[in-house]
């Protein structure tokens, strides 16, 4: 268990003076490094989150989308009415006909963790007062290609407890920790064992006066309503499982406030990807398909994208071309570099030909899982749908679609270059908290999904609202900054100073504390 940050002023410790100066040079120089997030906010800084969220459903859409978005809405619809029912599939493909976009913010996990939860909600807020009863459906396809162990915890359920003063993050998980390095993408649907196991912990939590009573018996019958339905057991994999509890869980979130919200519709991006591939660029003349098999644009694959975040770097060996590997029997996935007419692991103890028929199988397979790269050359820049993302994935994105149109103009493929110039790759969807729940000293901390159905309240949603509409998007972003700070320089490359500065000595010095209003109360 990991203590979560308190919002209070006694965190302070150097002058106010002082910290506001580093405050200042800390978002200048994570805004130096992400020149994408700062143009966004130098553009929309100061509108609320509200309005800025408006904003979502506005896309670019030219002749050339329109003929090859059928293709991508009819796979969507085909995986949500798999996992989620006809009636959902249809109304998703409704929505995305009129409003082509969707989130890919988002780790495919519970939706529980802060970092997803807030941006959702956000997204929510607009679509529950615009009149259109089209925009029905808060679609997110997920990145599944993360680990178990992330910090997103996908591999299981997050809440605190209204015991005790020191506040903690209580965390139950699906999987065994032996599998905690296994990518989410492929990994085996968890069952009643697994379950039964949560039920045992939860009960043990409660005998050492860990969690309440009353949290302990609402937990197990969330498990048991939504996480061990028929429909969810019968599933094939934990994505699918995710994508059915996800659904179920969301709703809850509003019952308390008689709110009858947007659907959730969470699928994991690979799967979508990896379907486009089968279905529509295998056997085709697409740049997809010269991207993937001819030899002619590998030199131009290597110059434009070799070293950008996302893709695969040659002289570090990070990343992945094209594809990650994840053979049979293997629980962790691997690189994959170009061999000759080959796709190879390092160890070389893993091959997939790279040919139609080699991709082919390993997709089904699902020894193959689509890369970042490939993932968004196909969904923003092949079938130009817009994407959300955080802040991390505005800059690469951003970047990628240079490199893209560059390598296009050398490969003289100019009847894709206007539909990706139409692509959208500045949409900040995520990275930004506005559901607190206070403690028993009147400390803040970010609200889980579980939080707001354990402690929320029937004012819950309306406070919530409240604040996308009192809270501009620099202001949601400056907390945040430290920890950009630490993610984007190494330590090595770090000021100390800069780096010990927290998101409550932010919070408090740029006044923000005096806006946030707790969602929820233990």
């Amino acid at each position: 268990m990991t203590t979560t940050n308190n919002f209070e002023p006694s965190s302070l410790k150097s002058s106010t003076p002082l910290i506001e100066e580093k405050i200042q040079t800390l978002r200048e120089k994570v805004l130096e490094k992400k020149p994408v997030l700062k143009y966004i906010v130098t553009k929309h800084g100061q509108k609320v989150l509200y309005d800025y969220a408006k904003e979502y459903i506005e896309v670019n859409i030219n002749p050339p989308i329109q003929r090859r978005q059928d293709d991508l809405i009819t796979t969507i619809q085909k995986s949500v009415s798999g996992r989620l029912g006809e009636d959902i599939g249809q109304s998703v493909a409704k929505q995305l006909k009129k409003y082509y976009f969707v989130s890919t913010t988002d780790h495919h996990g519970p939706i529980c963790h802060p970092f997803f939860l807030n941006g959702n909600l956000i997204s929510s807020a607009t679509y529950l007062e615009n009149l259109d009863p089209t925009l029905s459906n808060v679609i997110v396809l997920a990145c599944a290609n993360i680990s178990l162990n992330n910090s997103s915890f996908p591999r299981g359920l997050l809440f605190h407890s209204s015991i005790g003063n020191q506040q903690e993050m209580k965390r139950i998980s699906f999987s065994p920790a032996s599998d905690r390095l296994c990518p989410v993408y492929g990994y085996r649907p968890y069952t009643t064992n697994d379950t039964s196991r949560i039920k045992t912990e939860l009960k043990k939590l409660s005998r050492e006066n860990k969690i309440t009573e009353r949290e302990e018996q609402k937990i197990t019958e969330i498990i048991s309503s939504i996480y061990e339905s028929q429909q969810v057991m019968a599933s094939t994999s934990y994505s699918e499982q995710l994508t059915k509890t996800n659904f179920e869980l969301w709703d809850k979130f509003f019952t308390p406030n008689h709110i009858k919200a947007p659907n959730l519709i969470y699928i994991d991006q690979e799967s979508i990807v990896a379907e486009l591939i089968i279905s529509y660029h295998l056997n085709q003349d697409t740049i997809i398909n010269q991207f993937l098999f001819n030899p002619k644009i590998e030199p131009l694959i290597h110059q434009y994208f070799d070293g950008i975040t996302g893709a695969f770097s040659l002289e570090s060996e990070s990343g992945t071309y094209f594809f990650w590997a994840l053979p049979k029997g293997k629980k962790y996935r691997q690189q994959l570099w170009k061999r000759g007419t080959k796709l190879v692991t390092a160890d070389g103890l893993f091959s997939v030909d790279l040919t139609p028929q080699g991709i082919a199988e390993g997709l089904i397979s699902k020894q193959l899982i689509p890369s970042m790269l490939l993932t968004f050359i196909i969904l923003a820049f092949y079938y130009g749908l817009k994407c959300l993302g955080g802040f991390s994935q505005v800059n690469y994105l951003t970047f990628m679609k240079q490199s893209y149109i560059k390598m296009l103009t050398d490969f003289e493929y100019y009847k894709s270059i206007e539909v990706c110039a139409r692509s959208q790759t500045k949409e900040l969807c995520g990275e930004v908290t506005l559901a607190f729940i206070k403690d028993h000293a009147d400390r803040l901390m970010p609200a889980t999904g579980l939080d707001l159905i354990l402690h929320g309240n029937d004012l819950t949603w309306k406070q919530f609202v409240e604040l996308t509409k009192n809270i501009t998007v620099s202001e949601a972003l400056n907390p945040l900054m430290s920890e950009f700070y630490k993610i984007i320089y190494p330590e090595i490359s770090r000021d100390p100073e800069l780096a010990s500065i927290t998101p409550e000595q932010i919070t408090e010095l740029t006044g923000l504390s005096k806006k946030i209003k707790p969602c929820a109360s233990l």
